[in-house]
């Protein structure tokens, strides 16, 4: 079997088109390198990415220089850097493509989660990865750079503690039912390069994406919980009744998220159920709604048609909210990529290369220069966020397009 037809055979095998046969053969590939090529599974996240990127140039090389020679039945060189260490299994295992650029790291999903930690100084020609780091603005204006504050307790805000404990901004209310707090709003933070972790006074759990804001009050009251976001968040809302007369069955608090995107119509979204994730960037071409866990109503702010007025989703679905106000719900959306970014990954399905651009500039604080035109290719993979800006370009490459850091910028070269 020719290199050529050995990549053929992965891309039918990833696209699930392969015959029983064919894929019987990937997997005893597969089972061959776990068994036996320990170097690999000793690398970290950085080596092999840096690894991925001479294997496939090596392949790439490979198929021009061989099939000149000797045509399409020409087997693998067996003097290859990459076929002396690895073999033939761990080229399987990459699932290495040159004409779409596909490509795998080999950890199991539940490895792949990468606290982001990073205490080296800023390198020339390169961006750190973000770390979680939030502006907190309280009520009377006064803001708390959370990264420099020690743990323990900031502010008193209403009958509200405000309390950071290590990477989490915490809210422990501690006013009477009969006599419930004025009402007092902080804003929550992050800069391009930023994520943070927010517990409300409910006990909901929030987590910020890079470039996002959410405005909420120190404590809950009244017959709603109403908060308002910008850019992305994750939400855990934890379920909340207020008390009612003897015999009565106990009222649920709604909780409900304003939307906010500047230059466009937002929404409104009121959960009846718990785990979700909202989109709104205003550089996105929708605002995005993605159910994880319950149920969910979302409402354009002014909608253009009457049927389309509010649509209630599923978990595994998606409310997209265009330009001009109109929703499109989506089925059996991938939940996993979609949160991914809160679990320390880029993960991408066939996504669009400038969309993944644009990611890239919102968590290493830089900004994309296209030198000529925007590139079409797609690219699919995992890649962990703690990762530097210049290794994750490395492997980005594989899709066949240059880039290049400079002072704060990705030039991109198709």
């Amino acid at each position: 079997m020719s290199i050529s037809q050995i990549k053929s055979l992965l891309d039918r095998y990833i696209a699930g088109n392969v015959t029983s046969q064919e894929q019987k053969l990937v997997e005893q590939w597969l089972e061959e390198n776990s068994q036996h090529n320990t170097e690999w599974q000793l690398m970290n996240n950085k080596d092999k990415a840096i690894w991925l990127l001479e294997l496939y140039h090596d392949i790439n090389d490979s198929i021009t220089n061989k099939e000149a020679e000797e045509g399409n039945d020409s087997l693998i060189d067996p003097s290859l850097p990459w076929y002396k260490k690895f073999w033939l299994p761990v080229a399987a295992m990459l699932i290495v493509s040159i004409g779409t650029g596909i490509y795998y790291f080999l950890l199991p999903r539940h490895e792949r989660t990468v606290p982001v930690s990073v205490t080296v100084p800023p390198l020339q020609n390169d961006a750190l990865p973000g770390t979680n780091k939030a502006i907190l603005t309280l009520d009377n204006g006064k803001t708390i750079l959370l990264d420099d504050s020690q743990d323990g307790v900031l502010a008193k805000q209403g009958g509200t503690a405000v309390r950071k404990q290590g990477e989490n901004l915490m809210y422990n209310a501690k006013g009477s039912a009969d006599k419930p707090a004025p009402a007092v709003f902080n804003t929550l933070t992050t800069p391009r390069g930023g994520q943070y972790k927010l517990v409300l006074s409910d006990g909901s759990k929030v987590w910020l994406n890079a470039s996002s804001s959410i405005r909420y009050p120190a404590s809950f009251a009244g017959d709603e919980r109403k908060v308002e976001i910008t850019g992305e968040v994750y939400f855990e809302i934890s379920h909340l009744t207020a008390e009612t007369s003897k015999g009565k069955a106990a009222k649920r608090i709604p909780f409900k998220v304003k939307i906010n995107t500047p230059g466009r119509n937002g929404a409104e979204v009121e959960v009846l159920g718990t785990h979700f994730n909202i989109n709104a960037y205003d550089d996105e071409d929708a605002i995005s709604t993605t159910l994880l866990e319950g149920s969910i109503k979302i409402s354009p702010s002014k909608p253009k048609e009457k049927s389309l007025e509010a649509v209630i989703i599923k978990p595994g679905q998606q409310a997209r909210l265009n330009k001009t106000g109109s929703l499109q719900l989506l089925k059996d959306v991938n939940l996993e990529e979609t949160v991914a970014w809160k679990n320390g990954l880029f993960m991408m399905s066939s996504a669009a290369i400038p969309a993944v651009l644009r990611q890239l500039a919102r968590w290493y604080d830089v900004d994309i220069v296209y030198d000529n035109g925007i590139p079409e290719g797609r690219i699919t993979g995992d890649i962990p966020r703690d990762m530097n800006l210049s290794e994750v370009l490395k492997v980005m490459e594989l899709s066949g397009v240059h880039f290049k850091i400079d002072n704060k910028k990705i030039i991109v070269n198709p």
